[in-house]
């Protein structure tokens, strides 16, 4: 039975309204109205102590978007207008959120269009399994694709490369610390990981039915969280030097580990057109058309290995 709670009132020191959604696993789950993000996800470990397995966010990042919220149907509701600079070109963006009790958080992602414009990419969210214990470089992830997006020493996509041979092959679980000590030109150019994987065949892009595309395990706790999502693509980041901490990991040294890795669905929100070596159809940009509307689901489940 769904024990969903939702209590409207709670507020930031900025005045976003936060959301909560619990289940019957003692699960608890926070959204904010800024950026229409999940603020807090606390769960238990193998032992029954509880830990937020999200963090704060990166320094650096532009102020969030306000969105509003709502309860509906035993989830939350965040809807957003967005105008772009051309006159006319508005999107309507809603995100509907889910928790249910084996633990699966259901992110609903709609965009409707008055004009031809190019979508935003929805919120990503920052994990650590171990609730900020410890950085992840022991987190044993895998990522099933064959292929992922080269970029420039600005970030920006370049080609399409093949994972096989490279620190981006997770095809099988690895643990993330040693992938990012590999020598490897890619690695230096992001700091890290900060690039797009292709979940699906990156020749035919697209859209697909829902399945599950990325694991990640934390041998301490013994919390397992795998996505799900309808992308061709998906976005994988962690760093090991450059990026400051998050609020409540404190300072750390130049050329430390991240205390957090993002996964989320990726990769439409960038623009091919301008990329000559990059194939159209290998890249999955979307542009809403009028009267279109525009759908993604991802879902993010934890659960507990023996």
């Amino acid at each position: 039975m769904m024990t969903n709670s939702i209590p409207g009132t709670l507020a930031e020191p900025d005045d976003y309204r936060l959301f909560t959604l619990k289940n019957a696993g003692d699960m608890a789950v926070t959204i904010s109205e800024r950026g229409g993000s999940l603020r807090s996800w606390r769960t238990p470990d193998r032992y029954g102590r509880m830990a937020d397995v999200l963090l704060a966010g990166r320094a650096g990042v532009a102020v969030p978007a306000m969105w509003r919220g709502s309860q509906a149907g035993g989830g939350v509701v965040m809807l957003r207008t967005a105008q772009q600079a051309a006159a006319g070109e508005r999107i309507d963006y809603r995100l509907d959120y889910r928790l249910g009790d084996d633990g699966s958080l259901t992110i609903d992602y709609r965009a409707e269009a008055c004009a031809p414009a190019a979508l935003e990419t929805n919120p990503q969210h920052c994990f650590n399994l171990n609730g900020g214990a410890g950085d992840v470089g022991d987190h044993m992830l895998r990522i099933d694709a064959d292929y992922y997006v080269e970029i420039d020493a600005a970030g920006q996509p370049v080609g399409v490369a093949t994972v096989g041979g490279t620190p981006f092959d997770f095809r099988q679980p690895a643990p993330i610390g040693p992938r990012l000590n590999w020598p490897d030109s890619q690695i230096d150019k992001a700091g890290g990981f900060g690039h797009c994987f292709f979940v699906r065949n990156h020749y035919t892009g697209g859209q697909g039915a829902l399945r599950e595309v990325a694991q990640v395990v934390d041998p301490g706790s013994g919390r397992c969280l795998q996505m799900y999502t309808t992308e061709a693509a998906l976005q994988f980041c962690v760093g090991k030097r450059g990026a400051a901490a998050p609020e409540q990991g404190g300072p750390r040294p130049a050329g430390s580990l991240d205390l957090g890795l993002s996964l989320g669905p990726g990769g439409f929100g960038l623009d091919a057109s301008a990329r000559p070596n990059l194939a159209s159809a290998a890249w999955p940009q979307v542009v809403l058309q009028p009267g279109k509307v525009y759908r993604q689901t991802t879902v993010y489940r934890l659960s507990l290995q023996e």
